[in-house]
């Protein structure tokens, strides 16, 4: 019988393990498979690569937007004080403070009340973090979209302002899946709507609304591969499901196709950067490699794609289901800001329905 893994220890393995993910890919993100084995060794990127300057490993804007999800998650459960609350407004809030980190601006004045203390009460713990206003690979569809949110204008899911597919929705909305777990219905629809106000194609927001049911699935106790078939019943309620549907279902097809290698594999899966690919990709990574955090995220990145994208996702799969002891504590000691990481991990599941039972 396996060791009980605690619900704060899976918070912990999903924060860490998409973390470290963006980061062993990062170097990686803009190379092909050749590439890769030219720049690291013959078998590809296989260890974690730390700055020289800072002597850590970095991750990308892929972290930070799912760090500052995760605080306009607990920014609005701080305000709804019992009453029913908007999450996507205070996740969409808490855009435009990443925005500030990266750009000095926001997309209007009528958002300045945001930094102003006297009218928000929130504590914006991100924006006291000003090792988050480096620019890391920074993706300008969202860049573009949060600013052009003028009068709370942003993306949702009945009301189009753009038609973007690529794997920036998709990125950043794993903490809803952790926050909403009680209910995986009501975290996919959560996902899809954090990941609408910049993407308005179905196969964007589906995607992310997949990932977000997954996980609130796999918190629970639900094995990657049976809590990708939930979130597939739950995506054929939607309209425009389609391609998600395939690529979710091509991903888990060739789980058993004997005949291709895994990186052949992951080749019929496309390459990551629409969101229909990141995510049939990390899921067959994470199911190939259920129990082995390294190996699945070393087949996420050796590949013709987006390799960071890809790799955390499929690190977050595998951090939540068993917990952070699965990752290599190596690795865990380089990454950049772990008590950072860790200190929203805290947060986040502080305000979960786990944290209430334990307190009965």
């Amino acid at each position: 019988m396996g060791r009980k893994i605690s619900n704060s220890e899976r918070f912990d393995g999903a924060f860490l393990g998409f973390a470290i993910g963006d980061a062993f890919g990062h170097p990686a993100r803009t190379l092909s498979f050749e590439e890769i084995c030219e720049r690291f060794e013959s078998a590809g990127c296989l260890d974690l690569a730390v700055s020289k300057k800072s002597a850590t490993a970095l991750f990308t804007d892929a972290t930070q937007l799912m760090l500052f999800t995760a605080d306009g998650i607990v920014w609005a459960d701080y305000e709804s004080k019992g009453k029913e609350i908007n999450y996507t407004g205070f996740v969409f809030y808490s855009y435009q403070v990443w925005l500030y980190t990266q750009t000095k601006s926001i997309a209007g004045k009528e958002y300045a009340w945001i930094f102003d203390e006297r009218k928000n009460k929130y504590h914006l713990r991100l924006l006291r973090a000003k090792g988050l206003y480096k620019n890391r690979s920074l993706d300008n569809t969202n860049i573009d979209a949060l600013l052009k949110a003028k009068e709370h204008n942003y993306g949702k899911i009945n009301s189009k302002i753009n038609d973007n597919n690529d794997n920036g929705a998709l990125k950043r909305v794993m903490t809803a899946g952790l926050y909403f777990n009680y209910e995986p219905e009501i975290a996919f629809r959560a996902g899809a709507d954090f990941a609408a106000i910049t993407h308005c194609n179905p196969s964007a927001y589906l995607s992310a609304g997949c990932y977000s049911a997954m996980l609130a699935c796999i918190v629970n106790g639900d094995t990657i591969e049976n809590a990708a078939k939930r979130a597939i019943k739950i995506l054929t309620s939607y309209e425009g499901y389609s391609e998600v549907y395939k690529a979710l279902e091509t991903a888990l097809e060739l789980l058993d196709e004997a005949s291709l290698t895994p990186r052949e594999s992951i080749g019929q899966l496309g390459t990551g950067h629409t969101a229909s690919q990141a995510l049939a990709i990390a899921v067959f990574c994470a199911i190939l490699h259920n129990d082995s955090y390294v190996h699945a995220i070393q087949l996420a990145v050796n590949h013709d794609g987006a390799s960071e994208v890809c790799a955390a996702l499929a690190g977050a799969l595998i951090g939540v289901s068993k917990g952070r002891k699965i990752i290599p504590s190596r690795w865990i000691k380089k990454i950049q800001y772990k008590n950072l990481l860790l200190d929203m991990s805290e947060q986040l599941y502080d305000v979960t329905v786990f944290a209430q039972e334990e307190e009965f």
